[in-house]
């Protein structure tokens, strides 16, 4: 027994602060107002002593009034019966004595329209007194559907009698096949020596990864989607489309060297085509984020995270006028990230025996000593300059009769006035100075600087021409959103190397086909996808032709009428047979 001794319970100056200076936000407000309202303080001293202001403990007592504080909290009984757990448990119970597991359980009554978790299923056998199961056989467990599977992919299986008709949903693949024998993918392979198997050759493993990039499938684990899609392996020439385990390990075999070969004749053909016109050039960075636990990867700055992640740092550049792009690397370290630029300036003179007439980038791509090597070198470039606040304190001093308003072209109307000033700066490490344009009416509330060493061109011409910067972030934004560049399956960089040279290739057939599509030049891939290419087909297959009609869309004439339907090209993988495509 507890006995309580007088001096349990007689006051004490520890017990005071409880009531005089309490410490939750409730417990203040109900001694203030007791003081308040029941002891009759002072309104000015109760505030004080409470540390309110006198029209805060005005309103708590307006709000007291009005019955919208509560300071004691009611305890509920909870309930005294589990309906549902006394429902099933007889049922629980005869399943039980069938030996069935508790998973089996579950899906069992699930049929029988009784919904319980798996959680409480085990607890009603517990107090029933039940022990676990022993670890059973697969042909002891009770039989359940499973997925299909599907044959395993070989080209030694091929049986082109077994594609003689068929649907498919990859219509779009078939549309865009032409367009890759004009281009001769099958020497860029050749040419890069990229690996293959008896098997599947390099060719088709190629061809299957890129299938999946153009119709926007999201990750190769997706490929199951497809598997049994008869139009994927007529497009790679296989039996069927290789799986998810063939795709991943095959691209760990793929190495640098092989990617950049890939990448030269892919600059190479886009010259030729005209889809490269060379003029000028936009360059960033792009974080690819590593979304798994175990990452051996260094930690980059993310712009949507607005923090420093694990992810692969990938260097892009893309045509300043036709918008494809044209060069990348995946395997960027950050102490190499600055010097990047000038491996960029080194691919394209030995493309096209000279070097890039303008680079476009922001403050933080590169340093100023990489921006002294590039004048040197005859280059020109324009670029963002970070506002200090000496700089930010000068502009403001300026008179209003140094900045001179202009009307800019190509750009939002919100932001077509804009007044500048330049001037000429010097760098550290730079051996001449700069050209600086400060523009006020950007969308911006401090003025954006620009520095360049093209002290020939006019200002409005400048000002323009980094406006249009913006189309790299959105060509980076429209190659996450179709062909899903972030999807990053894999800690290894390597992978994501290749992975960004197919959304490269991706990229520019859409790029291809929208040049011909008139009113449609410059829409994204996606929109593309989605009226024109996005639509089912039939496929007839002879001994020597293979015949794909595709189902009607709203935007077909504008395909029919850009003549990219008629074309009828052999197919090397195909033993010969030629594509004929028709419109249904």
């Amino acid at each position: 027994m507890c006995h309580i001794t007088k001096g349990d319970y007689m006051p004490k100056d520890s017990d005071v602060p409880f009531f005089t200076s309490p410490q939750s936000p409730p417990h203040r407000q109900y001694e203030a107002l007791r003081a308040l309202l029941y002891e009759r303080r002072p309104l000015e001293e109760v505030a004080r002593r409470f540390q309110y202001t006198p029209a805060t403990l005005r309103s708590l007592v307006k709000q007291f009034r009005a019955g919208r504080l509560q300071f004691f909290r009611s305890s509920k009984p909870g309930p005294k019966s589990a309906p549902k757990r006394d429902a099933s448990r007889d049922r629980v119970v005869d399943l039980r004595k069938q030996n069935l597991s508790v998973y089996d359980i579950q899906t069992i009554l699930k049929h029988e329209g009784i919904q319980v978790s798996h959680v409480l299923v085990s607890q009603i056998l517990q107090e029933e007194g039940f022990t676990k199961l022993p670890r059973r056989r697969s042909v002891d467990k009770p039989p359940v559907p499973k997925p299909d599977i599907a044959e395993v992919a070989d080209i030694r299986d091929l049986d082109w009698k077994q594609f003689r008709q068929f649907e498919t949903q990859a219509g779009a693949l078939f549309v865009l096949l032409p367009t890759l024998i004009e281009w001769d993918f099958a020497r860029w392979i050749r040419k890069a020596d990229l690996p293959g198997s008896s098997m599947i050759p390099a060719l088709q493993s190629m061809l299957a990864l890129l299938s999946l990039k153009l119709v926007g499938k999201e990750r190769i684990s997706h490929v199951m989607d497809v598997c049994f899609d008869k139009g994927f392996a007529v497009f790679c020439g296989l039996n069927v489309i290789p799986k998810t385990t063939a795709l991943s390990t095959y691209s760990y075999r793929v190495t640098r060297d092989m990617t950049a070969s890939l990448m030269d004749t892919y600059a190479d053909t886009l010259i030729q085509e005209g889809m490269l016109p060379g003029e000028s050039f936009n360059l960033d960075f792009h974080a690819i984020m590593q979304y798994g636990e175990q990452a051996v990867l260094e930690k980059n700055y993310v712009s949507r995270r607005s923090r420093a992640e694990r992810s692969v740092l990938a260097f892009l550049v893309q045509d300043g006028d036709s918008r494809a792009l044209c060069y990348a690397n995946a395997t960027v370290r950050r102490d190499q990230a600055s010097s990047e630029i000038l491996n960029f300036v080194d691919f394209w003179e030995q493309k096209t025996g000279k070097t890039p007439p303008l680079l476009v980038f922001d403050s933080q791509l590169t340093t100023h000593d990489v921006l002294d090597r590039l004048d040197k070198r005859g280059i020109l470039f324009m670029t963002l300059r970070r506002r200090g606040a000496a700089i930010m304190r000068t502009l403001s001093e300026l008179p209003k009769s140094q900045w001179k308003s202009v009307k800019l072209r190509g750009v939002s109307r919100q932001y077509r006035h804009v007044r500048y000033t330049e001037q000429t700066v010097s760098l550290q490490l730079l051996s001449r100075d700069l050209r600086q344009i400060a523009v006020r009416g950007l969308g911006h509330e401090e003025p954006t600087l620009f520095l360049s060493n093209d002290f020939d061109s006019n200002p409005r011409d400048l000002i323009e021409r980094y406006a249009h910067r913006m189309l790299i972030e959105n060509a980076i934004a429209e190659n996450i959103d179709f062909f899903h560049m972030d999807a990053l399956c894999s800690s290894i960089a390597l992978q994501v190397d290749l992975d960004l040279m197919l959304t490269f290739i991706a990229n520019a057939l859409y790029r291809h086909l929208a040049r011909h599509l008139v009113g449609f030049e410059t829409v994204t891939p996606k929109q593309i996808f989605r009226r024109f290419l996005n639509t089912p087909a039939s496929v007839r297959v002879s001994d020597s032709e293979v015949v794909v009609r595709i189902a009607r869309r709203a935007h077909h004439p504008i395909l029919l009428a850009s003549g990219l339907l008629d074309r009828s090209p052999c197919i090397p993988w195909w033993n010969g047979r030629r594509l004929r495509l028709e419109v249904r």
